[in-house]
């Protein structure tokens, strides 16, 4: 679906000669990470089994990577996009860095619970950054480390947050 959103705005950038940029987002976290849905996101069920004292449900192995993109970053990357002269164009925005689960469940300190890979889930998600460091001169500057620092700054956020069981 993402993938048919990016073609239909280049077509119709297109078609209407209008200037259109997309934005390819690489697995965004931050304060107001969401825990619903049918895709929960794996920073607000985390943190939300973190405060119920449960095990973090790892799907799979937890050697499968991510590249995890902190919101402020995000921020500024559209910022930097929409006050450009770039137009009809697809750009990854991502850390440029890829972090295992495991990697994750260890920075946010609790135990784990291994449940069966769904079918279909990617080993590695990876942002390649060049174009929008060339053209924009952008890159992130929220490590995952201090990321997940902020994010647990403000733990209360998940406290009401529906609890993911395996």
């Amino acid at each position: 679906t993402k993938h048919i959103g990016e073609t239909i705005v280049m077509h119709w950038g297109f078609i209407y000669k209008i200037p259109v940029i997309s934005l390819r987002l690489f697995n965004v976290y931050g304060l107001r990470s969401r825990t619903t849905g049918t895709y929960g996101a794996v920073f607000g069920v985390f943190l939300a089994q973190k405060i119920a004292k449960k095990p973090f449900t790892v799907v799979g192995d937890g050697t499968q990577t991510r590249d995890f993109t902190f919101v402020d970053d995000v921020v500024h990357a559209f910022y930097k996009a929409a006050k450009s002269e770039i137009a009809n164009e697809i750009i990854n925005i991502g850390s440029g860095k890829t972090h295992s689960i495991n990697y994750l469940v260890e920075l946010l300190q609790g135990e784990v619970e291994y449940i069966p890979k769904r079918p279909g889930e990617p080993d590695c998600t990876f942002a390649d950054i060049k174009e929008i460091q060339e053209k924009l001169g952008w890159s992130p500057t929220v490590s995952i480390e201090e990321g997940i620092k902020r994010v647990l700054d403000e733990i209360d956020y998940w406290r009401q947050a529906p609890i993911w069981t395996p």
